[in-house]
């Protein structure tokens, strides 16, 4: 390269090495913009051994499936979204998993994944293990039973790598009407479950949609407010939704949906009464409680046709945690979808493996490359 050209371009005398250390102080949006600065750029903000250092992004959904009809045997599968890039899951079966006949994921949070494990056993009891894990490392850990499964309405992560290196599980405990008596928390710093009685008033029934956002874990209520505990099961926080925000139609797997995105909570819904319009909120002041109403998407921009019946030709999967993308399948359909709230474009991501069947939910996933998997000392 001449001295004009090194001009022009001061970036041209720094080392690889300086580059990277670089990149790793941005945020993941910056990262995801410089790729395009040059092909050499491009190949070092991807190379694994840089993964490490550099921020990242949603690479994909895991979900579970049964590969055959009629099988018995179900196994964790992954959809990527980084299209031709190197995949962020060498093995998206988890079958380092050794000793389990199914392993189904349950939930995501930040890189780690928790799952229902059945064990490969003689036995015709049915007997699992709680595992969380990484698939980008292939660490994991068997949690010790919390001896009140059967009391558990839904289970789910808290991790936050950039507070600390351990993780909760969270098992939300109900009664035999259906409302929260309480919650389980695991912690892997102390290696132990701890036990807290609900705080949040009786009568208190939850979507199995949730959120992990500030430190605390976040439903929606029956009851349409938002509900948190945090990891301590010491605080119990329930956040007002405004009038237009309920849910009139809870069996409308679109009538209420939660997720995170730039750090803001986000909350979609789908009124009975208007069943051709998805509303977006966004929660701008988590302590106060201020919601404000961002989007009206109609239906049909998202399946390029009208005609639709209580908002369910469509199931709502993720909002991408760095922009503002919402992802959706189409209902009997195998492509997932994604749509740009800002612009108002449709884009087809890939063709899925196996279609979406009931409610089972596609976990979105942002690579962790972080060697351990902390549990107690």
């Amino acid at each position: 390269m001449d001295r004009s050209d090194k001009s022009s371009n001061p970036a041209a005398d720094l080392t690889d090495d300086l580059v990277v250390e670089i990149l790793s102080r941005l945020p993941v949006k910056s990262i995801c913009r410089f790729k395009c600065v040059s092909w050499h750029w491009r190949g070092l903000i991807t190379h694994r051994d840089h993964r490490k250092k550099l921020p990242q992004t949603l690479s994909g959904f895991f979900r579970g499936i049964t590969p055959r009809l009629g099988d018995m045997l179900t196994v964790s599968d992954f959809v990527s979204i980084s299209g031709a890039e190197e995949q962020p899951v060498s093995d998206p079966s988890l079958s380092f998993l050794i000793g389990y006949k199914t392993i189904v994921p349950k939930d995501c949070c930040n890189g780690l994944l928790f799952c229902h494990c059945r064990k490969v056993t003689p036995s015709p009891r049915y007997e699992f293990d709680y595992v969380v894990c990484n698939p980008a490392t292939e660490k994991w850990l068997i949690l010790p039973s919390s001896d009140r499964k059967s009391q558990v309405y839904v289970s789910r992560l808290g991790f936050d790598p950039a507070v600390s290196s351990h993780f909760h599980l969270f098992s939300m405990l109900e009664d035999v009407e259906g409302y929260i008596t309480g919650v389980d928390i695991y912690s892997s710093k102390v290696g132990a479950w701890s036990n807290s009685e609900n705080g949040w008033g009786d009568d208190v029934a939850l979507y199995d949609r949730s959120v992990f956002l500030n430190g605390m874990l976040h439903f929606i209520s029956l009851d349409s407010t938002i509900v948190a505990v945090d990891r301590e099961g010491k605080s119990w926080r329930t956040i007002p939704l405004l009038d237009t925000m309920g849910a009139e139609n809870i069996w409308n797997l679109n009538a209420a949906f939660i997720d995170q995105s730039q750090g803001r909570l986000h909350y979609l819904n789908v009124r009975e009464r208007d069943a051709s319009t998805l509303s977006v909120w966004i929660l701008e002041n988590y302590q106060s409680g201020e919601w404000n109403f961002k989007y009206n998407i109609s239906t049909s921009q998202l399946l390029g046709h009208k005609g639709l019946i209580n908002g369910g030709q469509y199931t709502l999967i993720a909002i991408h945690p760095e922009c503002s993308l919402i992802f959706y399948i189409m209902r009997g359909g195998d492509v997932l979808m994604s749509y740009d709230m800002d612009h108002g474009e449709v884009r087809p991501i890939c063709n899925l493996r196996v279609k979406l069947y009931g409610s089972c939910p596609y976990l979105p996933y942002v690579p962790l490359f972080t060697e351990s998997l902390a549990n107690h000392d």
